[in-house]
């Protein structure tokens, strides 16, 4: 049995949006999936997840797939700029290591860092970025899909200022490299997963602050992963 005092959901809304299209005349005007990592107050409740003894992330094969994914490499660009403290360095080098998670069990180039840049997430602008943003409470990560059919077009991930942040595994702070190396995983196309015998898999739709274990996958994630793109 395992206590968790602090819970994150992962709620999906579909909004679909009438925009010009990114790439050409014509490519029908994509949808919107915002996808918010959002944490749940406790309120002095202790919420109990049963998780089983037997579980093991590497003999797991559970996986689930959205219903679209990248068709071609997802380039992407980090604007470092924080109140955290991070180097610029530190934040690209955990922020690719994220990536870096998913590609290396792929023979496909999921990911291609293109570098820095000063532009926020969230708009859609032919730009793939991840950066740190004030959002409303509750919600610790934001990733927004622009898709067509089952093509991703464009993605942006927004990291929530509203918390504290760490590269480094701290209580009471979110890490970076966990919450990432999961949200790259909706990049890739993986859904979420909620049940208990899921809890060690990197797309388990829950997580805590200090929390660190989704910075490695388990092998759903990768059959997961090799469902969509190949060995």
């Amino acid at each position: 049995m395992r206590k968790i005092s602090a819970l994150v959901l992962i709620a999906l809304i579909l909004i679909p949006i009438a925009t010009a299209p990114l790439l050409a005349l014509s490519i029908p005007s994509p949808n919107l999936m915002i996808i918010e990592w959002s944490i749940e107050k406790s309120y002095g409740r202790v919420i109990i997840n049963v998780i089983p003894s037997e579980d093991d992330s590497m003999n797991n094969p559970d996986y689930k797939l959205l219903h679209f994914h990248w068709h071609t490499t997802a380039k992407y660009w980090i604007n470092p700029s924080n109140k955290y403290g991070f180097s610029t360095n530190d934040v690209v080098n955990t922020i690719t290591a994220s990536a870096n998670t998913w590609d290396e069990k792929t023979s496909y180039e999921v990911f291609s860092y293109q570098g820095t840049t000063t532009r926020s997430a969230g708009r859609r602008d032919g730009y793939n970025v991840i950066a740190w943003g004030l959002y409303r409470r509750g919600a610790i990560a934001i990733t927004y899909i622009w898709y067509s059919g089952d093509r991703i077009i464009e993605t942006d991930t927004l990291l929530n200022t509203y918390y504290k942040w760490s590269l480094k595994g701290e209580k009471g702070k979110m890490d970076v490299q966990n919450i990432m190396t999961h949200e790259f995983g909706h990049w890739c196309g993986l859904d979420d997963l909620y049940d208990d015998k899921d809890y060690w898999l990197t797309m388990y739709g829950y997580a805590s602050y200090g929390e660190t274990y989704k910075q490695t996958l388990g092998l759903g994630d990768i059959l997961g992963l090799r469902a969509v793109y190949g060995e």
